[in-house]
């Protein structure tokens, strides 16, 4: 009898990144708009209890998604997020015992926030992945399941190379469980996939532009299989960067224990904490989500507090179509 693959298989096989080189617009060239669609400004308080952390690198609206659009660019599409306030720049601190400033760290030229995009292509309920990136503590609606990612974050490399491990350990740990559905043979080939599949369902852009509120990202027709459309669905994402993996050397050689599985986000814990974003006293399915874009009609705050602590389910996140 062939024994199937567990559910994590299917994990697996929905994370990705591709990173080929691409000729893009100059810097200077207006993109055809393909989509825009706003976001109300003052909801980037998650749920409603989120509060920033207390370190003078966020204040209020940091982080306040206002729009999210695309453009048509030269062999691929340029993506654009809009924040309420000017996108901070890193600076010349020191980040570790060795001196190295945060500009080298975060060299895209932001270092606050994450912007998860998740893409439903065919737009077939339960035809993609509903697992959302690690650390978001969400599940993404089954009719929006997705089969592309992307994941804008200071630190890209380092974002992918911790992704792979995350999934390396988390198969381990299903094998040191004897697993009786998983075999030997199918374990070694889901490993040996773990690099493929993350190259081939999310991309890390490198390729991006920050302006006073606006930054922008080139995502190639390569991954996206042509250019982003206003068909397609979006789930779209604000979380705070968390670049403890970049300068970590335990972490980057998989021996840290302490934000190896948080993906680069910042979580959220009770009360108003520093360096962390505060929030509810016992709910550990909170999502560290400051910001969201939703429906017509449907509120930010009810989606990320729908999560039900008793049935131990996280909240479900919805897409959202432009063209419609």
């Amino acid at each position: 009898m062939t024994r199937r693959a567990p559910a994590l298989a299917t994990g697996l096989a929905l994370f990705t990144v591709l990173a080929p080189l691409v000729l893009a617009s100059p810097a200077g060239a207006k993109q055809p708009l393909i989509f825009q669609l706003d976001d109300p400004r003052g909801d980037d308080d998650g749920d409603g209890t989120l509060v920033y952390p207390g370190n003078p690198d966020f204040v209020r609206g940091d982080l306040d998604l206002i729009s999210f659009a695309a453009r048509r660019g030269d062999g691929g599409t340029w993506f654009e997020a809009t924040f309420a306030r000017p996108i901070r720049k890193p600076d010349a601190r020191a980040v570790d015992a060795l001196g190295t400033p945060l500009s080298r760290i975060a060299k895209l030229g932001f270092f606050t926030f994450n912007l998860d995009v998740y893409i439903d292509r065919d737009r077939v309920p339960d035809s993609g992945g509903v697992v959302a990136l690690p650390g978001r503590k969400v599940r993404i609606d089954p009719d929006s399941a997705w089969d592309r990612a992307i994941v804008l974050t200071p630190e890209p490399h380092a974002a992918r190379g911790e992704l792979k491990r995350i999934l390396t350990r988390a198969l381990e740990e299903e094998l040191d469980r004897d697993d009786p559905e998983l075999d030997l043979a199918t374990a070694v080939e889901m490993r040996h996939r773990i690099p493929m599949d993350v190259e081939e369902r999310v991309f890390f852009p490198t390729l991006v532009r920050v302006r006073g509120q606006k930054v922008s990202f080139f995502v190639p027709d390569g991954f996206l299989g042509g250019p982003a459309s206003a068909e397609w669905s979006y789930v779209v994402a604000v979380s705070g960067a968390d670049l403890h993996e970049s300068f970590d050397l335990t972490a980057q050689v998989g021996l840290s224990t302490g934000t190896e599985d948080s993906l680069m986000i910042l979580p959220v814990t009770p009360g108003r904490p520093q360096d962390h974003f505060g929030g509810r006293e016992r709910a550990p399915l909170q999502p560290p989500l400051v910001d969201l874009l939703v429906p017509p009609g449907v509120s930010q705050a009810a989606v990320l507090e729908s999560y039900d602590l008793a049935a131990d389910l996280p909240a479900e996140l919805p897409g959202v179509v432009p063209g419609k």
